[in-house]
């Protein structure tokens, strides 16, 4: 059991890192002129969608780092546990968003800090985190 959750952990340790490299790279990509709505911290169409397919990606890969270091399958079942405690938790928490116009050029920590997505935005993300991590767990299909 302690293999399952230790597996969990690596698993969702490896969705953070591939979600700040594919995020880095989309600011980099996109730049704030795309990311967002002329002049304002609301994210654009683009960057939404961008971040969909990047969710995706990370539970994917965070589901199949969790199927190799887990004994057996219940260790991508508790890593969707842990995806959806945390992201529901995520979405209930109260977040200070930017207010006024948003200047041309932001950093893209600005940009973290500042930008608002829609409220459904924030509870999709648990269940981009559960389809990823379960296609990217051949053991709970198995």
């Amino acid at each position: 059991m302690l293999r399952n959750i230790l597996a969990a952990i690596v698993g969702y340790v490896a969705m953070a890192a591939v979600l700040f490299v594919l995020f880095s790279l989309l600011w980099l990509a996109l730049g704030p002129s795309r990311a967002f709505q002329p002049g304002s911290w609301d994210v654009s169409g683009g960057w939404a969608l961008g971040s969909i397919v990047l969710g995706l990606v990370a539970a994917y890969v965070g589901g199949k780092v969790c199927a190799k270091v887990a004994h057996d399958a219940r260790g991508a079942t508790i890593l969707i546990g842990l995806v959806i405690v945390l992201g529901v938790v995520t979405a209930l928490m109260p977040v200070e968003m930017a207010t006024g116009p948003r200047p041309d050029d932001v950093s893209m920590m600005e940009a973290t800090a500042g930008a608002r997505q829609p409220e459904w935005f924030n509870w999709l993300n648990p269940v981009i985190g559960v389809v990823g991590v379960w296609f990217g767990s051949k053991k709970l299909r198995a």
